[in-house]
């Protein structure tokens, strides 16, 4: 009888762990949560047509131009830095922040023209 019992108690046992053992790894939580990540090469080429763009119809000025362009310098100094190892994820946060916040700022500028 004591067989029966502990026999019955593996067998009610495998059902539930043997499925978790067959999953197949998919890509990092973080990665899912965020499928469409923009480029941060191609955001700061943006960044810069939108600059000269601003400056050539006199949107802004040369030294809000140049203000500009010494912040996407910044920020592609601080890409190098963090690439040397890998992006990490807060790192890649990081940059698109800065990256968001130039891209702001200059479009903000844009929209008043040359009033201040």
């Amino acid at each position: 009888m004591k067989r029966y019992a502990i026999s019955a108690v593996i067998l009610a046992a495998l059902p539930a762990a043997a499925p978790a053992q067959f999953v197949s790894a998919g890509p990092p939580a973080d990665i899912l949560a965020m499928p469409n990540q923009p480029n941060i090469a191609a955001d700061r080429r943006d960044i810069r047509r939108s600059i000269r763009e601003a400056q050539r119809t006199g949107d802004i000025t040369r030294a809000e131009a140049r203000s500009f362009r010494r912040e996407d310098a910044a920020i592609g100094e601080l890409g190098e830095r963090f690439g040397q190892n890998g992006l990490s994820l807060s790192e890649e946060h990081e940059l698109q922040a800065r990256t968001q916040a130039l891209r702001g700022m200059v479009e903000a500028r844009r929209v008043r023209g040359g009033r201040p």
